[in-house]
């Protein structure tokens, strides 16, 4: 395989990781991926984040979903709390009642201050949810 030939296998390997990216966000975050207004946005979340890690088997997107609850809640990264935890009561992926379980169980294992602002977040989520309801005729989450 010549040099030409390599880039044109890579640049197909690159648009397909992108489009599984692209569909994999909107599944997990239950919104559009951002456009690709820089690398990080472009290579780092889309094509790595949810064009391969998300998309790897071994896990079932609801196992992920709680691990990345754990992991932005200790970040302690407003943005992605507010995201995830929304997401993942939107798409269905966790029950409001398995939330408050979560919330707790996080609180013994990373400490109540951290605790506290995911109980926040999810506050926040549900406030959301049940005006998009509203607006659109449909019952809560």
């Amino acid at each position: 395989m010549n040099d030409e030939e390599r880039e044109r296998v890579r640049a197909e390997i690159d648009e397909e990781r992108t489009e599984t990216g692209r569909r994999r966000y909107r599944e997990v975050m239950v919104s559009d991926a951002p456009p690709p207004a820089s690398p990080y946005l472009e290579h780092g979340v889309v094509d790595s984040v949810f064009g391969e890690l998300w998309d790897r088997p071994g896990l079932s997107r609801r196992d992920r979903r709680f691990v990345t609850l754990a992991c932005v809640a200790a970040a302690a990264v407003d943005e992605p709390i507010q995201q995830h935890v929304y997401a993942a009561l939107a798409s269905g992926d966790i029950s409001r009642e398995e939330f408050q379980e979560l919330v707790l169980h996080f609180a013994y294992y990373a400490g109540w201050p951290r605790a506290s602002a995911l109980e926040m977040a999810f506050y926040r989520a549900v406030a959301r949810l049940d005006a998009e309801a509203a607006a659109s005729g449909a019952g809560g989450v």
